[in-house]
């Protein structure tokens, strides 16, 4: 499914989904904008924090009571392989965690970042954090192996800057080095198991096996298919 204007009235799970994730990415051009503003900056990142956090939340209880699978396809990607997005009740329930836990985080940092930003530059925190949450929530939604590696790695290394904010204590440049460093082996062995099981659903010929779909729909050997689970 395509995005439709008439979904801005008779909204969707998915929709409030896209909207939330839509909402964080957005926030983060209130940086550069209101950098001079700190405290206006600080207000308005977490409140646009805490209304993508609720919508994502609604969202992601309406799949699972709903008890179905949604997916939208965005005109945007690499040749052959645009975004795909899927919210059903499994992504649901992660998309529920994700949303409460952002909402509460962001209103409890609204009162948490004002009061370092009057001793230094939070601009890069605001950024990061919000790009974090976006990165969570596609993560949960993508329906393709491009578009998971995307927002896996903005959310690795939007949490790494998160983790090194205050950089002069050692023992943070080492957590974030050291969390950097997993994040990245595990996303080469999950590159491997995407190349495994697009290999089986089309070939290594043609990105259309690397959606995840394609995936679902593979008869994959149960040699290769443990290979890459583990």
């Amino acid at each position: 499914m395509l995005f439709k204007p008439e979904l801005l009235t008779s909204p969707t799970p998915i929709f409030l989904a896209t909207l939330a994730v839509s909402l964080w990415l957005a926030g983060t051009l209130l940086v550069p904008v209101l950098s001079r503003r700190p405290a206006w900056l600080v207000r308005s990142a977490f409140l646009v924090a805490t209304l993508g956090s609720a919508l994502a939340a609604v969202g992601g209880a309406w799949a699972v009571a709903a008890a179905g699978a949604e997916t939208v396809v965005l005109p945007v990607g690499i040749p052959e392989l645009p975004f795909h997005l899927r919210l059903d009740p499994l992504s649901g329930f992660f998309l529920v965690v994700i949303g409460v836990l952002g909402f509460f985080i962001s209103i409890y940092s609204l009162g948490y970042v004002r009061g370092i930003a009057e001793r230094r530059p939070v601009g890069g925190l605001v950024f990061f954090f919000l790009l974090f949450l976006a990165g969570m929530g596609l993560v949960v939604l993508a329906d393709d192996a491009f578009l998971f590696l995307v927002a896996w790695e903005g959310m690795t290394v939007s949490s790494y800057f998160l983790v090194v904010f205050e950089h002069e204590q050692t023992a943070n440049q080492k957590a974030g080095f050291l969390y950097l460093l997993m994040a990245h082996v595990g996303a080469i062995t999950i590159l491997l198991a995407f190349g495994v099981m697009a290999a089986f659903a089309t070939g290594l010929t043609s990105f259309e096996g690397y959606a995840f779909d394609a995936m679902r729909r593979a008869d994959i050997d149960p040699g290769w298919a443990t290979a890459a689970f583990l």
